[in-house]
């Protein structure tokens, strides 16, 4: 899915944007992104600040080998193996007129992601497969691979899957076999409890709701008597308090410098905002039923695991506390009128762990029974039409659901001219930001200064000409937004997206269901020679200038490029 679908959306925005001001401002914060889109609540950088320096040091390693030799520039050129990583090469040949990009430090930060998420998963499948038989720990793997949401967010910068990682983690701790161990058993609850506490103080707040009854469970279904009960309580609410208040002072520290506030704890911004007894602004997004995490999002996230964690809970008691910690989840978050498929991340791998055990013990009443035989023949049919459906319907949804990503890509591929005034201008419309297009898709290595705009406060028809310089000239030479009409410019390339799903009524109705696409995002650019202006001259104030414009030159400008125009002359840059 990183090949095939590189680009981010709204919901990683912060997180995309941040890593790479980290791999490419560092300590220049009057650059980073969110100085200027601050987004609705502060996020930390404690993620990004950790993802973006491993990015920029396997990224920069990466570009060294592959450039190092002709033959394996060429290799990485073929954009059809690739993909984005098209950009590891500098260029081919003096004459060569292809605009790079920082698309490969993006998919890179996202393999970098994916594969911190797959090492947490296979922690867990490997204790699974320890405690509770191999056939387990097969079933739970072939469940996970059948369904789509778990493969597609993976390697997403969302905080939830920063948070994914690491509860992953500290569940494969919860779950391991106490027999036979070198430390005390409560140790590992403890480290369970310690790794879900950071989670809680730094990436998501919402994760008490996974502490809570993990605290309990270990505290109270584990202990031996009294005594031992009182012990693990102390040690474990010790732990607790002190890794929250030790990595909220650290996220404290960062991050009030960072949003340059005195003192700022982002997860607390985050409760208050979707506290229901409290500010509960988060309504303003959309509200969901109470229920419709159990009758939506569960069947579309799990699939066929969905009924076999309810089998597995009713016939195999070692899953039954996985189970009860995963519903008290879904119970509690229910509360919350906006609801989010991705807020149930926390708990996926349990669902699945209770759905393995369901299919081992189907498998095992299989030949006891005609009936037995056909649920198992039936749950194996359903993880089939789970992997059809997950890859049929959602995958190709998604992919086709990042216009902004692949029209900014289409832009670079048109391979603009500058203007007269030596840089090409562009201005990037709310949608496309929203889908796809980041800082990373901005130009790498391009000598013509590619001037990005995605500010959205003079978006309008006149205004999106009305951009003034000092020559008197009109505004953007290119456009990409999703308007059916730009006077004075024309379309140069239309981008298709995800528009709905609906039954194939043609023989032999194959697939069943049909993604359903049409045009999204258009990539305009000026007509030469046209000198109309769109609006009256006294409203000459409300257009930008070109200090402004010079500004977002800056701040696309790749900090080690001696090459860049902004950057051969200290003097030339906007902000001296």
């Amino acid at each position: 899915y990183v090949r095939v679908a590189p680009y981010t959306k709204v919901e990683e925005s912060f997180n995309t944007q941040a890593t790479h001001d980290v791999i490419f401002h560092e300590n220049e914060l009057n650059l980073w992104d969110h100085k200027e889109f601050p987004g609705v609540v502060p996020r930390t950088f404690l993620g990004p600040l950790v993802l973006g320096k491993a990015t920029k040091i396997l990224a920069r390693a990466m570009e060294v080998v592959v450039n190092s030799n002709p033959v394996t520039k060429r290799v990485f050129r073929n954009e059809k193996i690739w993909g984005e990583l098209k950009h590891l090469v500098e260029t081919l040949n003096e004459e060569e007129t292809f605009v790079r990009t920082k698309m490969h430090y993006q998919v890179i930060m996202r393999m970098i992601l994916g594969a911190a998420s797959t090492f947490s998963l296979h922690k867990f499948h490997t204790v699974i497969g320890k405690n509770f038989g191999n056939d387990v720990a097969v079933y739970a793997s072939a469940l996970a691979l059948a369904q789509f949401h778990l493969a597609f967010y993976a390697s997403r910068p969302l905080p939830n899957i920063f948070a994914f990682a690491l509860t992953t983690f500290a569940l494969s701790l919860w779950l391991e076999e106490r027999r036979g161990l070198k430390i005390n058993s409560s140790v590992l609850d403890t480290l369970a409890i310690m790794v879900v506490s950071m989670v809680v103080a730094v990436f998501r707040c919402d994760n008490i709701l996974l502490l809570a009854p993990l605290g309990i469970h270990v505290t109270l279904f584990r202990m031996t008597d009294i005594y031992d009960a009182s012990l693990r309580i102390i040690a474990n609410v010790m732990a607790m308090v002190t890794v929250i208040v030790a990595f909220a002072y650290t996220s404290i520290t960062i991050d009030s410098r960072h949003w340059d506030q005195e003192y700022l704890w982002p997860e607390w911004e985050v409760l208050s905002f979707n506290n229901p007894m409290g500010a509960n602004r988060s309504h303003h997004y959309g509200t969901k039923p109470f229920l419709w995490y159990a009758y939506s999002a569960l069947p579309r996230m799990l699939l066929i695991a969905y009924p076999l964690s309810m089998y597995g809970f009713k016939h195999e008691r070692r899953c039954r506390s996985a189970f009860m910690i995963a519903s008290f989840f879904v119970f509690a978050y229910s509360f919350i009128g906006h609801k989010e498929l991705r807020f149930l991340f926390p708990v996926f791998p349990l669902f699945n762990f209770c759905a393995a055990c369901g299919m081992h013990r189907l498998n095992l009443n299989r030949k006891k029974s005609a009936e037995g035989n056909f649920l198992h023949a039936l749950a194996w049919m359903g993880v089939i039409v789970s992997c059809a459906v997950s890859i049929g319907v959602f995958a190709k949804a998604s992919i086709a659901n990042y216009p902004g990503g692949e029209a900014l890509a289409a832009f670079h591929e048109l391979n603009p001219e500058h203007n007269t005034l030596g840089h090409v201008r562009i201005h990037i419309d709310d949608h496309c930001a929203q889908t796809g297009a980041s800082r990373f898709g901005q130009a790498y290595h391009d000598h013509n200064v590619i001037m990005y705009n995605k500010r959205q406060d003079h978006e309008h028809e006149g205004h999106l000409h009305a951009m003034l310089h000092d020559d008197g000239s009109r505004g953007h030479d290119w456009l990409i937004n999703e308007y059916k009409k730009m006077p004075g410019y024309e379309i140069m390339r239309n981008i298709t997206g995800f528009t709905g799903v609906k039954l194939n009524k043609k023989f032999p109705f194959w697939p069943p269901l049909l993604v359903e696409k049409d045009v999204r995002v258009k990539v305009w650019r000026r007509r030469h020679g046209d000198a109309r202006h769109w609006f009256e001259k006294n409203n000459r104030e409300d257009a930008f200038d070109h200090q402004q414009e010079m500004i977002w030159a800056h701040s696309g400008a790749r900090q080690h490029d001696d090459n860049h125009p902004y950057r051969k002359d200290p003097g030339n840059r906007p902000d001296s």
